[in-house]
């Protein structure tokens, strides 16, 4: 199981999510199982901007590799400058082609490129050109259900030299509600011959392995579905190889794997904001029996301290 020349360990990919993806989470990730993380999302012009703001703020660990390094950006010079700034930290570097964030689409960035595919090559080209590094893409399938054009995406990343693609089975449009189309995954997988990673709608051990099935992609991405569960790592891996069902992990263990990732945090990070990590906490909780009052309660914490009382007395 490779990407270009980076071996992963199993078939699941944790993908790039902004405000998510911290050193402790990443990690965690790794450790459940995930053959392959991500960094969130990072602008190119920050990266020329603010280089050791940026990378102390990922907080790259050596534990956590192979990891990809994604980013995005519009100007061809920026992204060839950020290319050569982050490269000694990646393994991978991926390029988003498919963020829906208005922010982003009003930089020409994103799922821009997914309206305007001519325009790719002023992105993905400098990329290429500055690492040796696999460069991979995550593109969506269209920018509306009228303009699907995943093949035509898909052929001129390959023929741009681009070593994997991540396909994420939704329109621009559609940002992250309705249903993903996997169709369009396997359509790109039978036409390429790219490593073709499948993204959406992947929640629980079932649906990655039925994506594995359905598409025959090669590698599964895996985003909402981990987030607070981490596990899913974990158990998706052992249902794929056994087609055996773990269980999910009890309250206790759920709350004792939120205090290993808050004990990351705390022995890694240097940038990671406090309303991050109550956000953690509140995802990780999610579910469980008196969610709803213990999670009032840690919206309201102001320390670390607090959080961990909260969960003491829970636990």
């Amino acid at each position: 199981m490779k990407i270009g020349n980076v071996k992963l360990s199993s078939k699941l990919i944790l993908a790039p999510m902004a405000d998510v993806n911290c050193a402790g989470f990443r990690l965690l990730c790794k450790e459940y199982g995930a053959g392959l993380v991500s960094t969130p999302m990072l602008p190119v012009n920050q990266i020329v901007g603010a280089p050791e703001k940026i990378i102390e703020r990922v907080c790259f660990l050596k534990k956590e590799k192979p990891i990809s390094v994604q980013v995005v950006g519009s100007d061809s010079k920026i992204a060839a400058e950020a290319t050569k700034i982050i490269e000694p930290y990646a393994d991978i570097i991926d390029i988003n082609l498919g963020c829906p964030e208005k922010a982003i689409l009003a930089s020409n960035s994103g799922s821009f490129f997914v309206k305007h595919p001519e325009k790719i090559k002023e992105i993905v080209s400098p990329v290429i050109s500055n690492t040796n590094k696999p460069v991979t893409a995550k593109i969506r399938i269209g920018w509306d259900d009228k303009s699907i054009n995943t093949l035509k995406t898909v052929k001129i990343l390959e023929d741009l030299g681009v070593t994997a693609i991540a396909i994420h089975g939704r329109t621009k449009e559609q940002g992250y509600s309705g249903k993903a189309n996997w169709d369009e995954i396997k359509k790109a997988k039978e036409k390429s011959n790219l490593v073709i990673i499948g993204n959406g709608d992947v929640f629980k051990p079932e649906d990655a392995k039925a994506m594995l099935e359905q598409t025959k992609c090669d590698f599964v991405m895996i985003g909402r579905g981990s987030i607070g569960n981490p596990s899913i790592f974990k158990r998706t891996n052992v249902f794929i190889k056994t087609g055996k069902g773990v269980p999910e992990l009890t309250e206790k263990e759920r709350i004792d794997c939120f205090m290993k990732f808050l004990g990351y945090c705390e022995k890694y990070e240097k940038r990671i904001r406090f309303p991050e990590l109550r956000q953690q906490a509140m995802w990780f909780t999610k579910g469980i029996y008196g969610s709803k009052k213990l999670r009032l309660r840690l919206s309201k914490v102001r320390s670390i301290d607090e959080i961990r009382s909260v969960l003491v007395s829970k636990n």
